[in-house]
């Protein structure tokens, strides 16, 4: 049980998020659910998910410890300069593209907000038109 609490313990939005879309395509859910998972898996990705920090500094992009996409790590002066970084601050090169593709996991974590985002949109439509 030691590897898959683990698991659980350090990403649980990833497992609210699949659950959540699974079980409202299998007609277990209402899309209010539906609407309360995706919110919850992208505030985890934003703000809780187990990332690298992406403040910019004198020798590049930090790579400390982090925690989500907005959040920096245990230096104060990084502290939501992921915020920054993501919309744009800074020359070209360093842009909010190369942010969001600068290695494995804020790819994965910028691809469970945007399925996150998706979900909360198809959730929506889904109370509008029914």
């Amino acid at each position: 049980m030691g590897g898959l609490g683990k698991f659980l313990k350090k990403r649980w939005g990833v497992v609210v998020l699949v659950l959540g879309i699974l079980a409202w395509a299998a007609r277990i859910i209402g899309p209010g659910l539906l609407l309360l998972a995706a919110g919850v898996a992208v505030a985890y990705f934003l703000l809780s998910a187990p990332l690298r920090c992406i403040a910019l500094g004198r020798q590049g992009r930090c790579r400390n410890n982090a925690q989500g996409l907005l959040r920096g790590c245990w230096i104060r002066e990084h502290k939501w300069q992921g915020f920054k970084a993501l919309r744009g601050a800074g020359d070209e090169a360093q842009g909010p593209g190369s942010v969001m593709t600068q290695d494995r996991q804020q790819m994965s974590a910028s691809l469970g907000v945007a399925i996150g985002v998706l979900s909360a949109i198809v959730a929506c439509a889904d109370f509008v038109f029914k």
